[in-house]
C-alpha cells in the first residue's frame, strides 16, 4: 500500500475524536442502526459507521506503523466508507473501503499461532492486562465483514480468502493465541483476550457478524454454525449483562463493575435489536427493550453515570493517572 493512500491532511497516528471527559467516561459515537440490512443476506452492515469515516482514505498510522494502533478503527473506516457509498455519497467510498480492504489482506498474518490475524504489536493502554502480540475477535469479525462485502462488489478473491482465514482465531481459545473464551460450552468471541475472561459485550456481537457474514456470502456452513451457536450462547447469558438497572459493559472481575457508558448502553440496545431481526431470539428482543427501558429513566442514567465515574477512578484510562492511584498502579504502564 503506497503513501498515497493515507489522508493527505492527518498525522502518522489515526489521532483523537473524542475529549479527555469523554475519554475518562468511555464516551463514543453515537452509532444508529444500519439503513440498508437485509435479514436474509449481506448488504449494509447492522450498525451505521458512517461517522467513522471522515474521508474516503486509510488512516495514516495504519501504513506507517501496522498493530501499532487498534485494527478495529482502521476496519470502522472501511465500514463506513462502504456506507457511506450505500447512502449514495459516490464512488470513491466505494473506493476508500478497498483500500481499507487491501490493507488487511497485506497485512494479514500467515502462520504460526496467530495465522489469519490482524496482530496488536503493543500492550493494550488500560482497564485490562494485554501484553503483546494479541488479537481481538471484534477485529477479525468486523474485518471479515468488511472483505466479504468487498468481494460481493468486485469478485476478488483475495478478499473471500482473508475473510475465510480471518476467522479462524474467533474460535481458537485465547490462551493458544486466539480469540475466545467458552461460554455455556461455546467458543465465545473476545474483543480483548484477557485472563479471566472479559466477555466485552458490544465486541462479541461484532465478531459474530463476522461469522454470519461470511457464512451467507461464501456459503461457509462452519461460519454460519459458529454463528448461531455464538448467538445461542449469548441468549442463554445475556441476563449476565443486565444490572436490573443497566447493561454491563463486560463481565470481568474487576474491582468495581464495569457498566456500560451511555453510548455504549445505547449500542447495546442498538445492537441486540438488530441480532434479534437477523436470527430472532426472544431472550434478545427482550433485552433490547428492558435496555431501553432503563435508558429512558434518568435517575438510572444518572445512576449509571456515576458508576462509571467510579469504575474510571479505580481503573483509570489514563496511563499518568494510574502511576499515581496507589490501588491503579498495576493496570497502568
Amino acid at each position: 500500500m503506497s503513501a498515497e493512500t493515507a489522508d493527505p491532511f492527518a498525522t502518522s497516528s489515526p489521532g483523537r475524536y473524542r475529549n479527555a471527559a469523554e475519554r475518562f467516561l468511555s464516551r463514543s459515537f453515537r452509532l444508529a442502526r444500519g439503513r440498508h440490512v437485509d435479514p436474509g443476506a449481506v448488504r449494509g452492515y447492522p450498525i451505521d459507521f458512517t461517522s467513522k469515516a471522515a474521508r474516503p482514505t486509510v488512516l495514516p498510522g495504519f501504513l506507517d506503523e501496522p498493530g501499532r494502533h487498534l485494527w478495529v478503527a482502521h476496519v470502522q473506516r472501511g465500514l463506513g466508507c462502504f456506507e457511506r457509498w450505500l447512502h449514495g455519497h459516490g464512488e470513491d467510498w466505494l473506493a476508500g473501503a478497498r483500500r481499507a480492504a487491501d490493507v488487511l489482506v497485506e497485512q494479514q498474518v500467515r502462520g504460526g499461532v496467530h495465522d489469519g490475524g490482524w496482530v496488536q504489536l503493543r500492550h493494550y493502554p488500560h482497564t485490562y492486562a494485554l501484553d503483546p502480540p494479541w488479537v481481538s475477535a471484534m477485529a477479525q469479525g468486523e474485518g471479515a465483514s468488511l472483505l466479504v462485502r468487498l468481494y460481493l462488489e468486485t469478485g476478488d478473491e483475495r478478499y473471500a480468502e482473508s475473510a475465510r482465514r480471518a476467522l479462524r482465531l474467533i474460535g481458537v481459545s485465547s490462551v493458544e493465541g486466539g480469540a475466545s473464551a467458552p461460554l455455556g460450552g461455546v467458543p465465545f468471541p473476545e474483543e480483548y483476550p484477557t485472563q479471566p475472561a472479559s466477555f466485552v459485550l458490544n465486541g462479541a456481537i461484532f465478531a459474530s457478524w463476522g461469522l454470519r457474514d461470511t457464512g451467507l456470502v461464501l456459503g461457509d456452513s462452519a461460519a454460519t454454525g459458529a454463528f448461531e451457536d455464538v448467538v445461542d450462547a449469548l441468549a442463554a447469558n445475556i441476563e449476565r449483562w443486565d444490572t436490573g438497572r443497566w447493561s454491563r459493559y463486560d463481565l470481568f472481575p474487576h474491582r468495581v463493575t464495569n457498566v456500560a457508558s451511555e453510548a455504549y448502553h445505547e449500542l447495546h440496545v442498538a445492537q441486540l435489536e438488530a441480532m434479534h431481526e437477523l436470527t430472532p431470539r426472544a431472550e434478545l428482543g427482550a433485552a433490547a427493550e428492558r435496555f431501553a427501558g432503563y435508558a429512558a429513566s434518568p435517575v438510572r442514567r444518572t445512576g449509571a453515570f456515576a458508576r462509571k465515574a467510579l469504575f474510571r477512578i479505580a481503573e483509570p484510562r489514563s496511563a499518568r493517572l494510574a502511576r499515581m492511584l496507589p490501588w491503579s498502579r498495576e493496570v497502568g504502564r
